[in-house]
């Protein structure tokens, strides 16, 4: 039998625990429970050396998409707007059912017909890692599911079709984050306390108590803020 100690895992669990309580703290970090697993992998009689450095891969693995996972929360209580991705839906339909049909579509601004906007329509597709070479699928996929809610009686509702929502979400985010002092996050002293308190209720709703909120915030903007920096 091969792997790390179920005991192992769930001491250092109980350890973590344990640190939280002793630091007064009403919930317990991914974090902190990552760094009592990093910790102790050397320590533990269960593991054997020549795993050491699998297992502080796998970790870091995981760490990783905690990371992703932390960031994209702080996104959609960051930047989430149901009405502006609703709009930007109609937007990218418009757009496509154009495409498809070889036709033209309306200027939001002058009003006049132009042809359909692939730089907007890419920017979308992009933020699901659509290679240029199935764009086509993808559209018409769209198209296929808005004609078939029409055809059952239902409005268009980007909420509804999972790629797509993801896609508009991510798309807002990357039109929006540029214009947020992540650096702030992190800096207490820098921000507005009801702008931080906003951001935190909305994690909140998310299923976050309000103190694994305030940490997650933290936590993921300074990794947006040094990735930012980086670029």
């Amino acid at each position: 039998m091969e792997g790390v100690s179920p005991r192992f895992i769930g001491d250092e669990i109980a350890e973590a625990i344990m640190d939280s309580m002793h630091r007064s703290r009403d919930f317990l970090s991914p974090l902190t429970t990552f760094n009592h697993l990093e910790a102790n992998i050397e320590n533990h009689g269960s593991i054997p050396e020549d795993r050491f450095e699998t297992y502080h891969r796998y970790l870091e693995l995981v760490r990783e998409e905690y990371k992703e996972r932390a960031i994209e929360d702080v996104r959609h209580a960051l930047a989430y707007d149901v009405d502006e991705i609703q709009r930007q839906g109609e937007k990218y339909m418009d757009h496509v059912m154009a495409y498809i049909d070889d036709d033209t579509v309306e200027d939001e601004i002058t009003g006049r017909e132009q042809e359909p906007d692939e730089q907007f329509l890419r920017s979308v597709e992009e933020k699901l890692d659509l290679p240029e070479d199935r764009k086509d699928d993808f559209r018409q996929e769209v198209s296929n599911w808005v004609s078939r809610r029409a055809r059952e009686g239902d409005t268009f509702n980007p909420q509804d079709n999972d790629r797509l929502r993801r896609a508009l979400e991510r798309k807002l985010w990357e039109d929006k984050k540029h214009n947020i002092n992540f650096s702030a996050l992190v800096s207490s002293g820098e921000m507005d306390d009801d702008e931080r308190n906003q951001w935190v209720d909305a994690l909140i709703e998310q299923g976050y108590s309000e103190e694994g909120a305030r940490e997650v915030l933290e936590f993921a903007g300074a990794e947006v803020a040094k990735s930012e920096m980086e670029e």
